[in-house]
């Protein structure tokens, strides 16, 4: 399974309150409070976090069909592979996912999946699309003979419509960008 979630650090700017008294606390572990306290940039590592947590839950919630808020049930474990790249992993339930990162002035966008061998067989687009409107994006990315929609629990697929197939796919939005995460033609 994967998933993704991509912050516009702009929006995220003016639509936040990171620096709200108990806001860290509300959403993070103790470690990861330190970690953003200490770092260079805490915005960046505060959304870059949140990223990781939400692309993880989406997974979580394709499994369960659950919708249960709980960004504290979800660890995460953050490698820098080089500037503007992050990989890693989280916990969640006794299980380890595992995410990269594409940090840019101007969005994060995090892809995690259940395998580590799951992320090679990904493939991520990230475009600036107006207000959520991702419907032309979509197209860009699905070929001629795949079919975007959400089941009745508004999970996500791409029915293909040559034989049937039905593999899942990640969509996320946020200010002006957009997230796809989809798995490589079989």
């Amino acid at each position: 399974m994967i998933g993704n979630d991509i912050i516009d650090l702009r929006a995220a700017a003016v639509e936040s309150r990171i620096h709200r008294k108990g806001f860290l606390e509300k959403l993070f572990l103790p470690g990861e409070i330190r970690m953003i306290r200490e770092a260079a940039y805490p915005a960046i590592t505060t959304w870059l976090l949140w990223s990781c947590k939400e692309a993880v839950y989406k997974i979580v919630h394709r499994n369960t069909r659950e919708r249960k808020y709980a960004p504290q049930q979800f660890t995460c474990h953050i490698t820098p592979e080089h500037i503007g790249k992050m990989t890693g992993t989280v916990l969640h339930d006794n299980h380890t996912y595992y995410y990269q990162s594409l940090v840019t002035n101007d969005y994060i966008h995090t892809c995690a999946a259940t395998d580590a061998f799951l992320l090679r067989e990904t493939l991520v687009f990230t475009d600036q699309q107006p207000a959520g409107n991702y419907t032309g994006f979509m197209q860009q990315v699905l070929s001629a003979k795949e079919l975007f929609y959400k089941d009745e629990t508004g999970i996500p697929y791409i029915l293909h419509r040559e034989d049937g197939r039905r593999l899942p796919v990640s969509v996320s939005h946020h200010g002006m960008y957009c997230g796809i995460a989809k798995l490589k033609e079989a």
